[in-house]
């Protein structure tokens, strides 16, 4: 159930310590769907000094009621670098509940869009192609987005391979803890140690870049929301992740040839760093945090532990997955797995 503190009278007081002076009145404040990972609403406020204006708050559901987790201080300062840069355009965050202290939980407000996502778009006009190239703009966007506008205290990564390693790692962790084993995970993780894909640059990773999370106008204006689990990394996790969006239309998965190739145009990337089989590598990699936050959750539930009703949704997620890394993993060419390497 969402924090008591997280209502109409929570928002107001955030206002009247942040903007006494121009006397606001919440006139409006909804809930809306469209995310599980965090609370969120909508609002409405009065102005004395300005016309009424609409905002959107997401903040993190009460402790271990939620599946994924994620950091609202690294948000926040990722989404105030990018507003001042405006590299990739996003909704303007206008205020922070840093403690809690107004609505019972660390909470971002950014100004209301006046769109609808993407995938809305794509479905109603059957993938048209001016809304196929936003999103791989979109796509490309984020990914040329100089690391240097991004917050001093994102982690830059050392080097590729400790990167690449980083992540599979995280398998390895996640298995020690889990009550059953699972050795389609180190399989998989073996197999993608031993066949890697030529490095590229990193970039800014969205980490849940799907139509989804495009906000889109008539006109065509645009903003990209959802940043929690934004990174840096290699952008082909992205990619990756986009083609176990089951929503339809999935325009990856309508041309994989010339998705991909528009994505190659628009980042100069090479055909041999971008291709279908290094986008399936990356599926692996490009799901690996929110996987293995699934896998905790999932293991909480099994000890009596709620995490709310979504961990037991995604128990055919896991199933799923495990099904389309291992197809992955065995498509890799027989020389991956080399004498000497095995699972960890």
């Amino acid at each position: 159930m969402p924090d008591p503190a997280f209502t109409r009278d929570g928002f107001a007081a955030l206002l009247a310590a942040r903007e006494p002076a121009r006397r606001p009145t919440v006139t409006a404040f909804a809930p809306i769907s469209g995310g599980y990972s965090r609370l969120t609403a909508v609002a409405e406020v009065a102005w004395d000094d300005a016309s009424p204006e609409r905002f959107v708050l997401r903040g993190d559901p009460p402790p271990d009621e939620g599946v994924f987790v994620s950091d609202r201080d690294s948000e926040w300062e990722l989404l105030q670098a990018l507003s001042r840069s405006r590299p990739v355009p996003t909704a303007a965050p206008r205020w922070y509940d840093g403690t809690g202290e107004h609505l019972g939980t660390k909470c971002i407000v950014a100004e209301h869009f006046p769109g609808r996502s993407l995938q809305d778009a794509l479905r109603d006009t059957d993938g048209q192609q001016h809304l196929s190239d936003l999103y791989l703009d979109v796509l490309a966007g984020v990914h040329r987005t100089p690391l240097d506008v991004l917050p001093a205290s994102m982690e830059r990564p050392p080097d590729w391979d400790a990167y690449v390693d980083g992540v599979l790692a995280g398998y390895a962790e996640v298995e020690r803890e889990l009550s059953d084993s699972n050795p389609v995970l180190r399989y998989v993780s073996a197999r993608l140690r031993a066949d890697r894909p030529p490095p590229v640059p990193f970039a800014l990773v969205h980490g849940d870049c799907q139509p989804s999370n495009v906000l889109v106008t008539d006109t065509g204006e645009h903003v990209v929301i959802d940043w929690e689990f934004a990174r840096v990394g290699d952008p082909r996790e992205d990619l990756g992740y986009y083609t176990q969006i089951p929503m339809e239309p999935n325009l990856y998965h309508r041309d994989p040839h010339a998705f991909l190739a528009g994505y190659r145009a628009r980042t100069g990337l090479s055909e041999e760093q971008v291709d279908p089989r290094t986008v399936e590598y990356f599926l692996v990699l490009g799901i690996a945090r929110l996987h293995t936050q699934i896998l905790r959750a999932l293991e909480d539930v099994g000890r009596g532990r709620s995490r709310g009703v979504m961990a037991t949704y995604l128990i055919n997620a896991v199933t799923h997955l495990d099904g389309m890394f291992f197809r992955i993993a065995r498509g890799l060419p027989s020389s991956a797995l080399t004498p000497g390497v095995g699972p960890s």
